[in-house]
């Protein structure tokens, strides 16, 4: 039960404070334990950031997989999980250590921080091709292949996801509008076919 109290306590101060800022003392007060009660558990930060990053990974393929299942609704669950993403990032810790760690992760760990973030990126991929495949998208008049079009969404995403991190709110909003219009008319069916 300490490890996830640690975990937990970890995971918010690296969110808010970065990985450098944070001290293993802060995390420890943050638990009520003692410092030295943490190598119980972790033997250094290092070892304690990097356990965070399989849980996140698993919460974020769970919340996207929950969020877009397919279908002919597949376009309007791209844009509200893009459009989700400003509001997750206010208000989560999760999705603000998530995203420090996908596009700044520590120097000294950056090799182990994204080995396992290119592994997620390869099966969001796959995840979203298959669904571009069985829906509408899949029939666009663009004449986008399917790897284009999965392709695009995910640059999207990658924009949209460094934009809030480094630019914030409205510059956000600005991208994701411009990023959107052009999406929504590649994307639109081919009605010939």
């Amino acid at each position: 039960m300490t490890a996830s109290k640690l975990q937990n306590a970890a995971l918010i101060r690296f969110a808010v404070q970065g990985f450098d800022a944070t001290t293993m003392n802060e995390i420890a007060g943050d638990v009520g334990i003692k410092k030295a009660s943490i190598y119980a558990h972790f033997r250094n930060k290092d070892e304690l950031f990097l356990s965070l990053i399989p849980m996140m990974i698993d919460s974020e393929l769970r919340y996207i997989k929950a969020m877009i299942t397919g279908g002919e609704n597949l376009k309007a669950q791209f844009y509200a999980y893009l459009e989700s993403l400003d509001t997750r990032f206010m208000t989560s810790h999760d999705m603000q250590f998530w995203l420090r760690t996908i596009f700044a992760p520590p120097s000294h760990l950056y090799h182990e921080s994204i080995t396992p973030m290119h592994a997620f990126m390869d099966e969001l991929e796959a995840y979203f091709s298959t669904l571009i495949v069985d829906s509408n998208l899949g029939k666009v008049s663009s004449g986008l292949s399917v790897m284009e079009l999965t392709a695009t969404y995910m640059a999207m995403m990658d924009s949209l996801q460094t934009e809030l991190l480094f630019g914030g709110h409205e510059k956000y909003e600005k991208r994701f509008q411009a990023l959107w219009k052009v999406f929504d008319l590649v994307t639109q069916p081919d009605l010939s076919k």
